[in-house]
Protein backbone atom coordinates (compact mmCIF):
# COMPACT_ATOMS: atom_id res chain seq x y z
CA UNK A 1 0.00 0.00 0.00
CA UNK A 2 2.68 2.44 0.84
CA UNK A 3 4.62 1.72 -2.48
CA UNK A 4 1.29 2.36 -4.35
CA UNK A 5 0.99 5.36 -2.77
CA UNK A 6 4.93 6.66 -3.31
CA UNK A 7 4.00 5.64 -7.12
CA UNK A 8 1.07 8.08 -6.82
CA UNK A 9 2.75 11.20 -5.76
CA UNK A 10 5.73 10.37 -7.89
CA UNK A 11 3.43 10.22 -11.05
CA UNK A 12 1.70 13.27 -9.63
CA UNK A 13 4.89 15.27 -9.26
CA UNK A 14 6.26 13.42 -12.79
CA UNK A 15 2.56 14.93 -14.38
CA UNK A 16 3.49 18.30 -12.85
CA UNK A 17 7.04 18.77 -13.78
CA UNK A 18 6.07 17.91 -17.16
CA UNK A 19 2.90 20.72 -17.06
CA UNK A 20 5.97 23.38 -16.04
CA UNK A 21 8.30 22.32 -18.38
CA UNK A 22 5.81 22.42 -21.27
CA UNK A 23 5.51 26.08 -19.53
CA UNK A 24 8.81 26.62 -19.49
CA UNK A 25 9.89 25.48 -22.87
CA UNK A 26 6.84 27.37 -23.94
CA UNK A 27 7.61 30.66 -22.66
CA UNK A 28 11.25 30.63 -23.80
CA UNK A 29 10.20 29.43 -27.21
CA UNK A 30 7.92 32.31 -27.27
CA UNK A 31 10.91 35.01 -25.66
CA UNK A 32 13.56 33.39 -28.62
CA UNK A 33 10.73 33.98 -31.34
CA UNK A 34 10.13 37.24 -30.55
CA UNK A 35 13.62 38.08 -29.53
CA UNK A 36 14.58 36.53 -33.29
CA UNK A 37 11.92 38.79 -34.92
CA UNK A 38 13.05 42.39 -33.01
CA UNK A 39 16.56 41.24 -33.87
CA UNK A 40 15.95 40.14 -37.92
CA UNK A 41 13.38 43.25 -38.40
CA UNK A 42 16.59 45.45 -39.18
CA UNK A 43 18.19 44.40 -42.09
CA UNK A 44 21.27 46.72 -42.45
CA UNK A 45 22.45 45.85 -45.64
CA UNK A 46 18.79 46.12 -47.12
CA UNK A 47 18.51 49.23 -45.04
CA UNK A 48 21.59 51.18 -46.42
CA UNK A 49 20.45 50.10 -50.60
CA UNK A 50 17.14 51.60 -49.66
CA UNK A 51 18.92 54.42 -48.35
CA UNK A 52 20.48 55.18 -51.13
CA UNK A 53 18.17 54.24 -53.74
CA UNK A 54 15.82 56.50 -51.89
CA UNK A 55 17.95 59.46 -50.04
CA UNK A 56 21.65 59.80 -51.54
CA UNK A 57 20.96 61.77 -54.44
CA UNK A 58 20.23 64.75 -51.91
CA UNK A 59 21.64 64.17 -48.73
CA UNK A 60 24.92 61.93 -50.22
CA UNK A 61 26.02 58.36 -49.59
CA UNK A 62 27.98 59.05 -46.48
CA UNK A 63 24.80 61.11 -45.04
CA UNK A 64 26.50 64.57 -44.56
CA UNK A 65 24.76 66.49 -47.20
CA UNK A 66 25.35 69.56 -49.03
CA UNK A 67 26.22 72.85 -46.81
CA UNK A 68 23.82 75.25 -47.47
CA UNK A 69 21.88 72.96 -49.82
CA UNK A 70 20.60 69.71 -47.92
CA UNK A 71 21.35 69.18 -44.61
CA UNK A 72 23.12 66.41 -43.14
CA UNK A 73 21.19 63.30 -41.85
CA UNK A 74 24.50 62.21 -40.62
CA UNK A 75 25.50 63.16 -36.72
CA UNK A 76 22.70 65.62 -36.85
CA UNK A 77 21.01 67.07 -34.10
CA UNK A 78 17.66 67.55 -36.28
CA UNK A 79 17.50 63.93 -36.35
CA UNK A 80 18.68 62.99 -32.90
CA UNK A 81 16.15 65.56 -31.46
CA UNK A 82 13.50 65.46 -33.41
CA UNK A 83 10.34 63.02 -33.01
CA UNK A 84 9.94 60.31 -35.45
CA UNK A 85 6.74 60.80 -36.65
CA UNK A 86 7.75 64.17 -37.55
CA UNK A 87 10.86 62.78 -39.84
CA UNK A 88 8.57 60.26 -40.95
CA UNK A 89 6.19 62.71 -42.23
CA UNK A 90 9.08 64.56 -43.88
CA UNK A 91 9.71 61.57 -46.17
CA UNK A 92 6.58 61.21 -46.89
CA UNK A 93 5.46 64.31 -47.54
CA UNK A 94 8.32 66.46 -48.39
CA UNK A 95 9.57 69.50 -46.17
CA UNK A 96 9.50 73.34 -46.95
CA UNK A 97 10.48 76.39 -44.80
CA UNK A 98 13.64 77.32 -42.65
CA UNK A 99 15.35 73.97 -40.96
CA UNK A 100 18.40 74.94 -38.71
CA UNK A 101 20.52 71.55 -38.63
CA UNK A 102 23.84 71.51 -36.63
CA UNK A 103 23.72 75.55 -36.58
CA UNK A 104 23.61 75.69 -40.14
CA UNK A 105 20.41 77.47 -41.66
CA UNK A 106 18.28 75.74 -44.54
CA UNK A 107 15.98 77.12 -46.53
CA UNK A 108 14.01 75.37 -49.31
CA UNK A 109 11.72 72.79 -50.74
CA UNK A 110 12.75 69.02 -49.55
CA UNK A 111 10.36 66.61 -52.26
CA UNK A 112 10.46 63.64 -51.02
CA UNK A 113 12.18 61.26 -53.16
CA UNK A 114 10.72 58.28 -51.21
CA UNK A 115 9.06 56.17 -53.63
CA UNK A 116 5.46 55.77 -53.18
CA UNK A 117 5.35 51.81 -53.88
CA UNK A 118 7.85 51.16 -51.21
CA UNK A 119 6.19 49.48 -48.29
CA UNK A 120 5.97 51.10 -44.63
CA UNK A 121 8.36 48.21 -43.56
CA UNK A 122 10.82 49.89 -45.87
CA UNK A 123 9.95 53.38 -45.40
CA UNK A 124 10.55 52.58 -41.27
CA UNK A 125 13.95 50.54 -42.41
CA UNK A 126 15.12 54.13 -43.82
CA UNK A 127 14.63 55.87 -40.86
CA UNK A 128 16.13 53.05 -38.53
CA UNK A 129 19.26 52.89 -40.98
CA UNK A 130 19.58 56.64 -40.20
CA UNK A 131 19.07 56.77 -36.78
CA UNK A 132 21.33 53.70 -36.43
CA UNK A 133 24.64 53.82 -38.62
CA UNK A 134 24.05 57.80 -38.98
CA UNK A 135 23.55 59.30 -35.54
CA UNK A 136 24.48 55.83 -33.16
CA UNK A 137 20.89 55.82 -31.96
CA UNK A 138 18.94 52.47 -31.44
CA UNK A 139 15.80 54.09 -32.31
CA UNK A 140 13.03 51.33 -33.33
CA UNK A 141 10.96 52.14 -36.08
CA UNK A 142 7.81 50.09 -36.86
CA UNK A 143 5.25 49.92 -40.02
CA UNK A 144 3.14 51.45 -37.41
CA UNK A 145 4.83 54.64 -36.90
CA UNK A 146 4.76 54.86 -40.80
CA UNK A 147 1.15 54.35 -40.73
CA UNK A 148 0.42 57.39 -37.79
CA UNK A 149 3.05 59.61 -39.79
CA UNK A 150 0.77 58.90 -42.97
CA UNK A 151 -2.25 59.59 -40.89
CA UNK A 152 -1.43 62.51 -39.50
CA UNK A 153 -0.31 64.13 -43.01
CA UNK A 154 1.85 66.63 -44.71
CA UNK A 155 3.81 68.94 -42.17
CA UNK A 156 3.23 72.86 -42.16
CA UNK A 157 5.71 74.80 -43.31
CA UNK A 158 9.18 75.83 -40.90
CA UNK A 159 8.80 79.13 -39.76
Amino acid sequence: MMLKKFYEDTRNTQSWNKKYRLILFAFLFFLALFAGITLLSYDKERAKKLYLEQCSKCHRKDGRGIKGVYPPLKNSDYVQNGDKIELLRGMLFGRSGKIIVNGEVYYGVMITEVDKSLSDEDIALILMYVYKEMNNMDVEVTSKDVQRARKEGKLPPHK
